[in-house]
């Protein structure tokens, strides 16, 4: 397994193999020469040299597999230069002496690419400091390794020796020791290759230089190949030994002690030298002479330098305690102040939950003395079921220490009064200085009425009081699910009718106070227990529950009906309001909330068509219906978005003479399944569903377009007319506008168009239609009221609307001439036309008998199946095509010959 720094975790079994084969072989050669052996030692020794430079190249290139070319390269260089050294040395040995001497430019270049290998190995990063002890400690190194060097190489006292090339040997062998306890030495530091690696590294460097000095003494040939294979065996060990934790203390421990002694080693070997020649009273060379004054000054600036960092490191340490000790002082006042003055009360309790200490903050939260509650027991203060959670929570908090535990309690204080607290129970037995458990306890009264006061507005109606949807539906779910058996809920649903009507004549303000009412009658209408909301605008609900929740709920609607007859008086005048009321109960108790309350909403609108009774109860086909017109709804969208709407025209005939002198406009639905469909059975679910705008504006385009095709069968000097329904929808501010682009766009002159709508759209908002019809007038459009006599319109009220025709109602015109029939009343209207100078057209003329009638009463227009049916726009163009200004009896033929 690779570690970090590309190391490994254990030596492999076949490099350690590798390895303990020339260590044995080594040994063989050392004993075999005292046998007298010389020939077989030295074999064995070449044999040995051979696998140890194999086995060394192999591991110090495998190191640098996977690594950076920064970290590989160090690796790389010691691998060729253990190639070289095994090559150069083991080619040297001779027949019994050694004689590996390497010539001197090549003996260069070896410790040069040596030098570079063991400079290049990850080291920490230097400081400047740092690097000049390694560099002091490198030159004494190197002055006491050139001391024996120097006695070696220049004997007789000389300074320079006959042949100086002799002197290339020592010093290079000189430098690389040096470098290699520089490498060592500058391993104090926290960083690079771990000490053990180093160490073998460098130790095998340093073997090497010391086999290079013994090439010129008579060193035997084994000898120096044993040194020269221990040499590159402790290569192998550096390349494979891992790196140790870096930051262990042991690791930490033996980095410092090998970096700081191993410098002194050379100085053994310096001091030997010199206590020998003085024993043995040996001249020295001057050259040892220089090289010992020189590392006698390096010493001592070493020394001196040492002292300089010893006293600078005393100062530091001494400002560091000193400035530790204010800072804890300074803290510990701190600390204190906080505690003292903390908005929270701290409390310190032993395991039983008995006070040892008190922040003074209890007397301004709770107003209890904190010196009276120390050794009492901090239970006393709660409730008891409170008292049983606070002492199961120390006894779980004790258990486990550093895991806190939170509660909420009210606590008893001074004035009687309850305080809502959040108290966290935090173990601090194990700590020395407190050795209990520490209670923080917060005031949370202001947040508890925060969140109240929140979920108030959240789940209440804001101008009642009552119940909102969204607490109502919870209290419907909540019912369900705690219900014992079917019918045990049940849902009214309550819509007032009238007040819109009270909204809109007196104001917002009245209808809020009216709802205000409201809500006080049906809250003292239902039972204990019941459930009253307001859903939103003038809805109401009631949530009855319990095993008679449907007899519950009849009783609860029939006194809601009684309450709300009674007329509520608001702002002097008495107001009277009924209520649309539906109900829904739980027959199979499997229905969700949703369901009850979308059944009791349907049964609702049910009752809004049902004023004689008291409330209709929800069954199955309304929701049956209500998916019907969901549908329904669904295909007319599609059928406005796809064109499937066609217009169909009715001819309007001059009874008179016949002629057709206009047209009514008839909105058809060709749908794709079921055929042509009539306004009748679709117009009123365009108008529920906003779509019915959308259609009102196609077709009065659609008709100003056909009818400025049929002007050119108008008579002289007069319009063809169209006819087009407006429904109270398309009472609004922009119908001017569309009139007058419908116009524009189709070049129709605005004579030629008739705006028909019931009494009942007139009646509605009756200033804000007027002040429309009157812009609509100013074009020349004509306005007519269709279905006329039906309706509960005044005279008065119809002499303020811009009129100009009067639609008779088709139900007067079918009873024409029979007995009791509807004759007098056609005649008023007739007759009320020509007073307010209005046409008149009878709707429904289906017999020649009703035409002569209506002929005979002054009628002049009229329209229905005996003159034609509603045809499309190019059976109106045959018809038309086929009229002649004849005589008036044959013109009435041709129009009833086309529609057959």
């Amino acid at each position: 397994m690779q570690s970090a720094h590309g190391g490994r975790s254990s030596l492999p079994r076949p490099v350690g193999a590798a390895l303990a084969v020339p260590a044995v072989v080594v040994a063989v050669s050392v004993v075999l020469p005292v046998a007298g052996l010389d020939a077989p030692a030295l074999l064995v020794g070449r044999a040995a040299l051979g696998l140890a430079t194999l086995v060394a190249v192999v591991a110090l290139a495998a190191r640098s597999r996977g690594a950076r070319w920064r970290l590989k390269l160090p690796w790389l260089l010691l691998s060729l230069a253990a190639l070289a050294q095994g090559g150069t040395y083991g080619l040297g040995a001779g027949q019994g002496v050694w004689h590996g001497d390497a010539p001197a430019a090549a003996h260069v270049v070896l410790a040069g690419v040596v030098v570079s290998g063991l400079w290049l190995l990850p080291a920490p990063d230097d400081s400047r400091r740092g690097l000049l002890r390694t560099a002091l400690d490198a030159a004494a190194a190197g002055l006491a390794f050139a001391i024996p060097a120097g006695e070696a190489m220049l004997p007789g006292g000389s300074l320079v020796p006959d042949d100086s090339t002799r002197l290339v040997h020592p010093l290079v062998d000189v430098l690389l020791a040096t470098v290699a306890v520089a490498v060592l030495a500058r391993a104090r530091r926290a960083g690079g290759l771990g000490i053990a690696p180093l160490v073998a590294l460098t130790g095998g460097a340093v073997l090497m230089s010391v086999v290079d000095l013994l090439v010129h003494r008579d060193v035997a040939a084994t000898v120096g190949l044993g040194l020269t294979t221990a040499s590159l065996m402790l290569w192998t060990l550096g390349a494979w030994l891992p790196p140790e934790d870096m930051e262990s203390d042991r690791a930490v421990l033996w980095r410092e002690r090998v970096a700081v002694l191993v410098p002194l080693a050379p100085l053994t070997v310096a001091g030997a030298v010199l206590l020998g020649s003085t024993v043995f009273h040996q001249p020295l060379t001057a050259l040892t002479l220089v090289c010992a004054v020189l590392l006698a000054a390096a010493l001592i600036t070493g020394g001196a330098l040492a002292r300089l960092d010893g006293l600078t490191t005393e100062r530091t340490l001494d400002e560091l305690v000193l400035k530790r000790t204010v800072t804890l002082g300074t803290r510990e006042k701190w600390f204190r102040s906080l505690v003292q003055n903390s908005s929270d009360i701290i409390t310190v309790v032993d395991s039983r939950g008995v006070v040892r200490y008190l922040t003074p903050s209890v007397n301004r939260i709770l107003g209890h003395d904190p010196q009276a509650l120390v050794g009492t027991l901090v239970a006393d203060l709660l409730r008891p079921p409170d008292a049983r959670r606070l002492r199961s929570a120390l006894t779980t908090a004790a258990r486990s220490p550093g895991r806190p535990v939170t509660l909420e309690f009210p606590i008893w204080a001074k004035d009687g009064s309850w305080c809502d607290t959040e108290t966290t129970v935090t173990s601090l037995v194990h700590d020395p200085d407190i050795r209990g458990l520490v209670l923080n306890t917060r005031d949370v009264s202001e947040r508890r009425r925060l969140e109240e006061q929140l979920t108030h507005q959240a789940y209440s109606d804001g101008l009642t009081g009552l119940a909102n949807r969204a607490l109502f539906r919870s209290k419907v779910e909540l019912a369900l699910k705690v219900a014992l058996a079917a019918r045990e809920v049940a849902v009214l649903f309550l819509d007032l009718d009238g007040f819109k009507a009270v909204n809109d004549t007196q104001g917002h303000h009245v209808g809020d106070e009216l709802l205000c009412l409201v809500a006080k009658r049906l809250t003292s209408s239902v039972r204990p227990g019941d459930v009253v909301a307001r859903l939103g605008g003038d809805e109401f609900a009631v949530l009855v529950t319990g095993p008679a929740a449907e007899q519950g709920a009849v009783w609860v609607a029939e006194r809601v009906r009684r309450s709300l007859s009674a007329p509520f008086a608001l702002d002097g005048r008495e107001v009277s309001l009924g209520a649309s009321t539906g109900m829904a109960v739980s027959d199979t108790g499997d229905e969700t909330a949703d369901q009850l309350l979308r059944n009791a909403d349907l049964a609702m609108y049910r009752a809004k068509g049902r004023r004689d009774l008291t409330f209709v109860r929800f069954e199955a086909q309304m929701h049956d219906a209500l998916l019907a017109r969901v549908q329904a709804e669904s295909d007319l969208r599609q059928a406005v978005t796809r064109g499937d709407l066609v217009l169909h025209y009715q001819p309007v005939v001059e009874l008179l003479s016949g002629r057709v002198i206009g047209v009514e406009s008839l909105v058809r639905w060709n749908h794709r399944e079921l055929g042509l469909i009539s306004p009748g059975r679709f117009i009123h679910l365009a108008e529920e569903t906003g779509l019915v705008n959308e259609i009102g504006r196609w077709a009065l385009k659609e008709s100003c377009r056909q009818a400025a095709r049929w002007q050119r069968y108008a008579g002289p000097g007069g319009r063809f007319k169209v006819a087009v329904n407006v429904s109270a929808r398309q009472l609004e501010a922009g119908l001017p506008r569309l009139v007058r682009d419908a116009l524009s766009h189709s070049g129709l002159p605005g004579q030629a168009l008739t705006l028909e709508m019931t009494e009942s759209v007139l009646m509605d908002r009756t200033d804000e239609v007027v002040e429309l019809l009157r812009r609509i007038k100013t074009m020349g459009v004509r306005v007519a009221v269709d279905d006329f006599g039906t309706g509960y319109s005044s005279l008065s009220y119809l002499s303020r609307f811009p009129v100009d025709i009067l639609k008779i109602d088709r139900s007067f015109v079918q009873r024409l001439g029979e007995e009791g029939g509807q004759d007098e009343l056609v005649r008023t209207i007739v007759r009320l036309g020509e007073s307010l100078r209005l046409e008149t057209v009878a709707e429904g003329v289906e017999t020649a008998n009703q035409r002569a009638a209506l002929e005979e009463m002054g009628c002049v227009f009229g329209q229905g199946y005996l003159f034609a049916r509603p045809m499309p726009a190019d059976e109106i163009d045959e018809l038309l095509g086929s009229q002649s200004p004849r005589e008036p009896g044959a013109i009435a033929e041709t129009v009833t010959r086309a529609c057959t």
